[in-house]
């Protein structure tokens, strides 16, 4: 094959470089024989297990926010608040939120609150 009809073909892989500390060198190849794999095979499927777990892991937390939300309507169905609690409840968790925003540094306008949620939605969408 001449060097001119190698150059047209395109590759199906690209090459990728990242440093990794001496110790995580000798881990995966180690794993890759162990494995009968190369190392790449190895960190595809690295990264399509990972990004199972990430899918699982925001499943498993939209699963425990609703049931937080369930449990919460409950107890308000058994317990109903009459209009001066709610309002007492909410004044003291927008205290509570204030001294938290206050403690991270985060801007409580509401131009900040919501690029937040937007950046939030979106790394959950990738």
């Amino acid at each position: 094959m001449s060097l001119t009809k190698f150059k047209r073909m395109s590759r199906t892989t690209q090459v990728l470089g990242f440093s990794v500390p001496p110790s995580l060198v000798k881990e995966v190849e180690a794993l890759a024989r162990e494995e009968r794999r190369t190392k790449s095979e190895l960190f595809r499927e690295m990264v399509r297990v990972y990004s199972r777990y990430r899918q699982q892991r925001d499943r498993d937390e939209d699963r425990w926010v609703m049931k937080i939300i369930e449990e919460a309507k409950a107890e308000e169905a058994e317990n109903p608040m009459s209009a001066e609690d709610m309002l007492k409840e909410s004044a003291r968790l927008a205290r509570f939120g204030e001294r938290q925003a206050k403690k991270l540094g985060v801007k409580t306008d509401m131009r900040s609150i919501n690029r937040m949620i937007h950046e939030r939605r979106k790394a959950r969408k990738s």
